[in-house]
């Protein structure tokens, strides 16, 4: 999986195996010595990654995927060594995470430029109204009829679609915008995720290296956020309906048609399905699956997967109706005492 070229760049082209064992303080599979000048292109996921590329593992829940994996090489810790598949390279670290979030750092870095002038390079098109004090970056591209009021931050290479709006205070970077969209005032898009790697004593923070991508007809409420993807993208589909003072955080997916109330948060890499119904203020954790249709009900706390159509309800999360049943004995232990 190649890292979107256009938001990111890379300090080298490749790194050489030996060059990743130094630096990451990682040992080498036994009976590999002869791959240490082998090369390595990309990073990716269990899932995405392919030959002459490496991913890691962190996480027994995850270990499915690195029986089915493609990749060439993969971080992962002394543990997981006699289960791995034959195709894969191990690079054996105490601390998999780490030692990628370390590589990443090596290789790429972010395509951006901080510059005083406006609209430099910009691709506008026709009946595109902007209102004074809007920054727009590098390399951006705006549809017809698009409207971005006072005071916003279009960052470099954006793309914004026909018929979209953007209300003032906003700040949009590493993402690309469909058409028909409402981007109400003070929302974030685009900004690093909440990655931090813990490693003797000090929170190391992770390049994020995926980006923001927003279907079609899609309205985002005043002051919410919505963090780009870790690695992988943050995808946001047509028809969504985001109310005010929502967090999505980075790598989360929202099928087509879902709306999501006021307050409400999703952590990372959850994915929601189509025409989910989200009260406000709701908590999703991470890595979860909500199917399609399914409904939450305001104040919920959700820790594990949900079905399709299921209504559900409460903290943690149950189907309502044992809810119903559980509040309703709750009172009744209250009256009797």
């Amino acid at each position: 999986m190649s890292i979107n070229s256009k938001f990111f760049k890379k300090k080298r082209e490749f790194l050489t195996l030996a060059e990743i064992l130094k630096f990451t303080n990682s040992i080498l599979e036994e009976g590999n010595e002869g791959s240490l000048s082998n090369k390595v292109f990309e990073v990716a996921t269990l899932d995405n990654a392919i030959e002459g590329e490496i991913s890691f593992l962190h996480s027994a829940p995850y270990f499915s995927l690195l029986e089915n994996s493609k990749a060439g090489y993969c971080f992962l810790s002394q543990k997981y060594l006699p289960k791995k598949p034959k195709n894969i390279i191990a690079l054996i670290c105490d601390d998999p995470y780490f030692a990628y979030s370390q590589l990443i750092s090596h290789l790429y870095q972010e395509n951006t430029s901080y510059q005083k002038e406006s609209m430099i390079d910009a691709k506008i098109g026709q009946n595109v109204i902007i209102m004074p004090g809007v920054h727009i970056g590098k390399n951006v591209t705006i549809g017809n009829n698009v409207v971005i009021d006072v005071n916003s931050c279009i960052g470099d290479n954006v793309v914004i679609g026909n018929n979209t709006i953007i209300k003032s205070l906003c700040n949009i970077s590493f993402t690309e915008i469909g058409d028909n969209c409402l981007i109400n005032s003070g929302v974030k898009i685009g900004q690093d995720g909440f990655g931090y790697v813990h490693n003797k004593g000090v929170n190391h923070k992770i390049l994020q290296l995926g980006i923001v991508k927003i279907g079609n007809g899609v309205d985002i409420g005043a002051n919410s956020c919505i963090d780009r993807g870790a690695i992988g993208n943050t995808i946001i589909s047509d028809q969504v309906k985001i109310d005010n003072l929502v967090q999505i955080a980075h790598n989360v997916e929202v099928g087509c048609g879902t709306v999501i109330a006021a307050s409400s948060g999703v952590a990372g890499s959850s994915k929601i399905g189509r025409f989910v119904q989200i009260g406000g203020n709701v908590s999703v954790s991470g890595h979860l699956k909500v199917g399609d249709g399914a409904k939450i009900a305001g104040k919920s706390g959700v820790i594990k997967d949900i079905a399709p159509m299921q209504m559900v309800a409460g903290i943690p999360a149950v189907a309502i109706k044992d809810w119903h049943r559980a509040t309703i004995k709750m009172q009744q232990l209250i009256k009797r005492n």
